[in-house]
């Protein structure tokens, strides 16, 4: 008698749009106008798929009628695509999604803008390139920016530098000993050719075509030649692709990591979040409300193994920022340390 099981695949039960992109339809009529009506879950990259259907799963449940869309992110997503072009055309099925659920309740009054409403949840800085792709794809596709009703970015965003980059790519090589040392020696060369060619063409700038006014760029985040991921992090704070839902509303921004994180720095998060919390929105207002949930001696991504008792005092001020349907996402998290830490997977 054989004894061969087949091998069940995570995502069978959602609806693959994609080889990247699935989607959870609402699995009930939506009771509040102010409720959210479309989640974005953007993964890490290579992200196990037991770890990240148990953060869909737990979504679907506190919101039944909001629709999910999660996104993947892998090898193939980050080398295969070189040009914005061709992200567009990747993402091209979760831009329709957001498109047709803004249009339609275009003819909502006022008071019901939040039924539009869109909340996000990135993870790292693969789940925030993802992101700031979608962010781009969307603005291409209509003329607007994205309304977003809040937005948690959890273990990001970062300044990933050579060797960082090189660690947090490694985890998606294959185990077999030589075929991965093969794998880390191509994935070291090109991280560190990319990067010396990077500076040289900043630097080549600054000199050849910048010449005196080469302080007089934006400094928001992103400075030329800084790193790959620079770009991202200044997308996630431009009011050209993304914006509160409801007009002259200040975007809700939850950023939660850790002082022990060791794939992204805590003061690159924090200076993010100082950044966004220091942008004038229309009639002086600010762009977006900022909190910060800073854990100590909790891992990339694992920020839920933190004293519970603590949680509990936080909770309040941290869920007040977003909207009341989440106010268990600590449970959310909670639920995935388990699957991270048998099969021994860092999330990146």
């Amino acid at each position: 008698m054989s004894t061969t099981i087949a091998q069940h695949d995570p995502l069978s039960p959602f609806i693959r749009l994609t080889p990247s992109i699935y989607l959870v339809e609402p699995r009930a009529p939506l009771p509040q106008s102010k409720d959210i009506k479309t989640i974005v879950l953007s993964f890490w990259y290579s992200a196990p798929l037991r770890a990240l259907v148990k953060y869909v799963l737990k979504y679907a449940d506190l919101a039944p009628s909001a629709r999910i869309i999660f996104i993947l992110s892998g090898p193939r997503d980050f080398y295969l695509y070189p040009t914005l072009a061709s992200h567009r055309l990747r993402l091209k099925s979760a831009v329709d999604i957001l498109i047709a659920c803004q249009e339609g309740n275009k003819d909502q009054p006022e008071d019901g803008y939040e039924n539009n409403s869109v909340y996000i949840h990135l993870f790292s800085n693969g789940g925030l390139f993802t992101t700031a792709h979608l962010l781009l794809a969307y603005k291409h596709a209509t003329g607007k920016p994205l309304p977003v009703s809040a937005v948690v970015l959890d273990s990001s965003p970062g300044r990933p530098t050579p060797s960082l980059s090189i660690k947090a790519l490694s985890y998606a090589l294959p185990r077999t000993l030589i075929i991965r040392q093969i794998g880390l020696a191509l994935l070291t060369t090109m991280i560190w050719a990319t990067y010396v060619t990077r500076k040289s063409l900043a630097l080549a700038q600054n000199i050849v075509w910048r010449g005196s006014d080469k302080n007089d760029h934006d400094d928001d985040v992103a400075v030329y030649g800084d790193d790959p991921f620079a770009f991202t992090r200044k997308t996630i704070l431009d009011q050209d692709f993304i914006v509160a839902d409801l007009p002259g509303a200040s975007l809700k921004m939850c950023y939660i990591y850790s002082d022990s994180d060791a794939l992204v720095p805590y003061k690159d998060v924090e200076e993010h979040a100082a950044l966004a919390a220091s942008k004038e929105g229309i009639k002086g207002k600010k762009r977006a409300v900022v909190h910060l949930e800073r854990f100590s001696a909790t891992p990339h991504v694992g920020h839920m193994r933190a004293d519970p008792i603590d949680m509990q005092e936080t909770r309040g001020l941290w869920m007040s920022l977003l909207l009341n349907v989440y106010d268990r996402i600590e449970d959310i998290l909670l639920s995935v340390e388990v699957a991270y830490h048998i099969h021994g997977y860092l999330p990146i």
